[in-house]
């Protein structure tokens, strides 16, 4: 296990965070050196930075941030995703830290600026035929302390997430867990990327577990997690057979009449008319709900409805029925993974 000590970080980086929010002024004049060498302006041993241009100030500044983020090459391809869903992970542990940090905003600045966690524009240039220049700069040691807390923060979750006793690990609760600090261990995979580059041979000795590993102990609880699946008003059983593919793909078992957890659904149709228009309409609407029955805990509710129309009642509903179903194996599957992540719908 990496272990981190720090002293005074925060005040290192709130330094190093100050510039995120706003860039300097474009300036006009003569040429200024950085522009055909980054490094004329910044110090190769204390910084990484890259220049871009463009027809004006935005184009100019994100030309640069991806010259930057270019320089790091194929190890932080999946960066502002991942910063995207490391700030998901955290909100969702519960966790106060994602308030109280500079390092937490410093995530969510780059998810903003759809770059790299701790780039900043240092310099903008306007040259006399109108073109932007900016100059886009990381600090080697202020970033290379943001990527070692944020490292040593998801691995002190991934601790509280996974510290669970034989009970609690086989239980949804349980596989939640090992989901979401797959999630964080990814994001320690690039951040780990990011800082060799940044301190080349800083990490090394160390050894973190990849998210691979914790999905594959989640697959293993899953597979202990029988999930009884009942739907009210439904047809030829197509709704629950949707129902329980879906849990299938994502790795459970399904049936079982004494189930802990149980995924109970309704389907209601009914039929609706617009002026003037020949066609008989029907709208389906299904409510599910995934439910832990030991504390009647509904732990994730599910919601879809649409119509569909035909010439006749009879083959509205069975069209309506049909469109339900294939929206339940397209989705279901998909919104159950992004409950996992702590997402919510706005």
């Amino acid at each position: 296990m990496l272990k981190i000590r720090f002293c005074a970080a925060a005040v290192v980086l709130s330094a190093a965070l100050a510039a995120c929010a706003g860039g300097p002024p474009a300036k006009g004049g003569e040429e200024p050196s950085w522009v055909s060498n980054p490094y004329a302006a910044y110090n190769k041993a204390a910084y990484i930075a890259a220049v871009g241009y463009g027809p004006g100030r935005d184009a100019a500044e994100k030309s640069a941030l991806v010259n930057l983020t270019s320089i790091f090459g194929q190890s932080i391809k999946s960066e502002t995703q991942t910063g995207y869903t490391y700030t998901q992970a955290v909100a969702a542990s519960g966790s106060s830290w994602s308030e109280k940090s500079g390092v937490a905003q410093a995530v969510k600045t780059s998810a903003a600026m759809d770059t790299l966690i701790g780039a900043e524009i240092k310099e903008v240039w306007k040259s006399p035929d109108g073109t932007f220049y900016a100059l886009a700069v990381m600090d080697k040691a202020k970033t290379s302390l943001i990527y070692l807390e944020l490292i040593q923060h998801n691995l002190d979750t991934i601790a509280k997430l996974t510290n669970l006793s034989g009970a609690e690990k086989q239980s949804f609760e349980g596989f939640t867990g090992y989901y979401r600090a797959a999630e964080l261990a990814d994001a320690n995979g690039v951040f780990v990327n990011v800082r060799n580059v940044i301190s080349p041979g800083s990490m090394a000795g160390e050894t973190l577990k990849t998210g691979n590993d914790y999905r594959a102990e989640a697959a293993l609880i899953a597979k202990n997690i029988p999930i009884a699946v009942t739907v009210d008003n439904d047809r030829q059983n197509r709704i629950k057979g949707a129902f329980s593919e879906a849990l299938t793909k994502a790795g459970f078992r399904t049936g079982g009449a004494d189930s802990r957890y149980t995924l109970k659904a309704a389907l209601s149709l009914e039929e609706i008319s617009y002026l003037n228009n020949p066609y008989r309409w029907v709208r389906y609407v299904v409510d599910a709900n995934l439910t832990d029955t030991s504390t009647g805990t509904v732990l994730f509710p599910y919601n879809i409805n649409d119509r569909e129309g035909h010439t006749s009642l009879p083959e509205a509903e069975t069209r309506a029925v049909r469109s339900a179903e294939t929206a339940i194996k397209n989705n279901y599957l998909n919104a159950l993974g992004a409950f996992l992540s702590g997402e919510r719908k706005k």
